[in-house]
């Protein structure tokens, strides 16, 4: 996986910026008049993992579960686990 990543997935505008501070990655999403930073980082577990946490955003309510399926197919074009989490205990992942 690259260090810096551009996408666009369902008109939603993706960018990654890895390890932009040890194991802190910027994560922003933008579509229309939405623009979301959303805290992601790595996880300490054996199989290389990134943990997206939604929850924790400014993203209204609404709009996570709908995000969350974007950034799912979006993170399944990648060899790394993604963990997106809606909440401290509800995740997806890719893997």
């Amino acid at each position: 996986m690259d260090r810096n990543i551009k996408d666009k997935i369902d008109g939603w505008d993706i960018s990654l910026q890895r390890n932009i501070h040890m194991y802190c990655h910027a994560l922003s999403v933008e579509k229309n008049q939405y623009k979301f930073s959303i805290d992601c980082e790595d996880l300490v577990t054996e199989e290389k993992t990134i943990g997206v946490w939604l929850y924790s955003s400014e993203i209204p309510e609404i709009m996570i579960i709908d995000l969350q399926k974007v950034l799912l197919k979006w993170a399944s074009k990648y060899d790394v686990k993604f963990q997106i989490h809606t909440s401290k205990d509800e995740f997806v992942t890719n893997k």
